[in-house]
């Protein structure tokens, strides 16, 4: 088992993919390597992993309406998930090629929209 520990409030609680993600961008801004999450540093590794996280929770009978409705939010108002490629093409194409700002950007992304609507939230 790894040295990172979730928050101890999850425990015994339906935990959101985003929620996961806001996680993982913490523990990365903190100096934490984004290999401990997905195994190694590509875009595509960590596309994987959201799949998993999100194929889990739908055997598991989950529905997990924040992550959809930021998905929408990505792709209908930023213009963000393109056809063919989705988010994690999208920004390594922006990015160069660099897996690490690739998925930083996806991780920024994920925290505005959590700022976004977490202000509109009554």
């Amino acid at each position: 088992m790894s040295a990172i520990r979730p928050p101890e409030e999850w425990k015994g609680r339906f935990v959101s993919t985003l929620d996961v993600l806001l996680f993982i961008r913490e523990q990365v801004l903190g100096g934490v390597m984004p290999e401990m999450f997905f195994g190694r540093l590509d875009v595509w590794a960590l596309a994987a992993f959201v799949h998993g996280v999100r194929f889990h929770l739908y055997c598991g009978g989950v529905e997990d309406s924040r992550y959809q409705e930021f998905g929408a939010w990505l792709r209908d108002v930023r213009n963000e998930f393109p056809s063919g490629k989705g988010w994690a093409g999208l920004y390594l194409e922006e990015s160069g090629g660099d897996h690490r700002a690739a998925i930083l950007k996806f991780l920024e992304r994920c925290a505005e929209y959590d700022s976004l609507t977490r202000a509109r939230a009554p």
